[in-house]
C-alpha cells in the first residue's frame, strides 16, 4: 500500500493535492515519536475546532500516547484504545460525529506506526468536508493549520 494515497480506505477526499504534499514534505522530516506529539497537539486541536466533547476512550487514549511517549508503555494501549473509538463510531448517527471519531482513532493508533498519524489528517480533511460541505477555505484551513501545528514540534 503507498502511505501517501490512503483514500480508498477513507473515501472521496475533497483535498487542496499542493498543501497535503507541503504536510507529507514536512512529514517525512519528523520521527514517529515527534508524529505522535503531533497527534496529541492535533487531536487537542479537532476537540476545539468541532466543539465535540472526547468520550473516555478519547481522553484515555490521549493518556496512554503520553506513556507510550514516555517509554511507560508500548503501543498496544493506545492501539486497543483506537479499536474502542473506531467501534464507538460504528454506532453513532451523527455522520459529522463518525468522522470525528475516525480521525480520533487514527490520532490515537500514532504509536503503532507512524502512518497513523498522516493518515489521521487526511480523515481529518473528511471531518471538514462532512462539517463545511463543498467549503475549500475550510479545508485550505484546516491543511494550512495541520503543516503549522507540525512545524512546531520540536
Amino acid at each position: 500500500m503507498n502511505i501517501y494515497e490512503y483514500q480508498r480506505l477513507v473515501g472521496k477526499i475533497d483535498d487542496i493535492p499542493e498543501l497535503k504534499d507541503a504536510f507529507i514534505t514536512v512529514y517525512d522530516t519528523k520521527s514517529h515519536r515527534e508524529m505522535v506529539q503531533f497527534c496529541l497537539v492535533f487531536g487537542s486541536h479537532l476537540i476545539h475546532k468541532t466543539g465535540f466533547e472526547p468520550c473516555p476512550e478519547i481522553t484515555a487514549s490521549f493518556v496512554a500516547m503520553q506513556r507510550w511517549l514516555d517509554g511507560k508503555t508500548n503501543y498496544h494501549e493506545a492501539r486497543n484504545l483506537s479499536l474502542e473509538i473506531s467501534r464507538i463510531a460504528k454506532t453513532e448517527q451523527d455522520p459529522v460525529k463518525v468522522k470525528f471519531l475516525r480521525t480520533m482513532a487514527q490520532i490515537a493508533a500514532s504509536p503503532h506506526t507512524k502512518y497513523h498519524s498522516l493518515w489521521a489528517t487526511d480523515f481529518a480533511v473528511t471531518l471538514i468536508n462532512k462539517m463545511f460541505p463543498g467549503d475549500r477555505d475550510q479545508v485550505r484551513k484546516e491543511r494550512e493549520a495541520q503543516i503549522q501545528l507540525l512545524k512546531n514540534i520540536p
